[in-house]
Parts: C-alpha cells; structure tokens; sequence
C-alpha cells in the first residue's frame, strides 16, 4: 500500500514561482520605463544620423579643391567631382548639377552645393529626424515632429582655403557661414 503525502503547510507550495500580482507590477513597470526610453533611443539614433551628415559634408571641400587642383577649373557637376572621388548616394555616385540636391546613402539627408560665387562654394545639408510622438492621435503634433530637420551650411573659399561649418534645427536655422 502506497502512502501518499500531504503537505502539512500549504505555503510551501509556492517556493517556485511568482504571483499574479508580481508579475502585473513587473510588466506596469517595464511598460513605463520603456514608453520613456524608447523615443530618447530613436532620437539618439537620428541625431548620430546628422552627425554622419555633418562628417559627409567635411569631405566634399577637398574634393572640390583637389579636382581645381587638378584641372585648374571650378567643378559644376557632380561628375566632376566624381573624376576625383566618387561622391556615393544610394544608387551609385552622385550625377548632375551641383546644385541639384542629392540623397547620400544613409537617405535621412539631402546634400547640395552652390557656386563658386566670388570663389566661394555654400555646402547645405537638411538632415530629417523623425521623433516618436507621446501621442500619436495628436495630427498636429506628429506633423510637428516629422517637419523637424537639421540644417547644416558649410563654406569653402578656394582662393584663401578658409571654411566654416554652422548648424541648426528647423526652430533655430543654421546662419550663413563666414567664409570671407
């Protein structure tokens, strides 16, 4: 004949788990912490993005005083550039007028140069940061946060080699940089 057990005392029954009620609070609390810390993540993230843009449009200055170097004339398209570095976008290096904006690789920015005006090249960047909304029924504020971009200007004199780098967000625009 087989004994069978009975726990004398019902709360060790429990030794090896969690609540109900544990468990709720736990999930309240990563819920919170999470619709806290998740938008910060993805701002962080599109602001690392303009910084990218930042570095790609420190680049284009040499280029631009290499190819005079080279040809002893001012480039006016971005094949000209390219005869000297290829400047890659998403579908291969960069074609067209200068002043015809293009999408770097990355695509969150446009990239667009104007000149030379009095020797004087203006480099203009719109780095678009997209930024969760807290409320995302809210039309005006999501349209807000979507028209948000990050202007960055940059200028290079090919006569006396100064540049200048300035930036700004869509509220605060980027003044003109001084090359002079």
């Amino acid at each position: 004949m087989t004994k069978t057990r009975t726990p004398k005392n019902t709360t060790n029954l429990r030794k090896n788990g969690f609540s109900i009620t544990e468990l709720v609070a736990t999930a309240a609390m990563m819920g919170t912490l999470g619709s806290i810390a998740y938008p910060n993540y993805i701002a962080s993230q599109q602001k690392a993005k303009c910084s990218e843009t930042r570095a790609k449009l420190m680049t284009i200055p040499p280029i631009i005083s290499a190819h005079i170097d080279a040809t002893g004339e001012a480039p006016r398209t971005w094949d000209d550039l390219s005869s000297i570095a290829a400047v890659m976008t998403s579908n291969g290096p960069a074609t067209g007028d200068l002043d015809t904006p293009i999408t770097l690789p990355r695509t969150n920015y446009e990239l667009s140069v104007e000149g030379p005006s009095e020797s004087t090249y203006l480099l203009t960047a719109n780095c678009f940061v997209k930024t969760p909304v807290s409320d995302p029924d809210d039309r005006e504020e999501q349209e807000l946060k979507e028209a948000a971009f990050h202007k960055i200007r940059s200028c290079f004199n090919v006569s006396n080699g100064a540049s200048d780098l300035t930036s700004g967000s869509g509220t605060d625009p980027a003044n003109t940089p001084n090359c002079g």
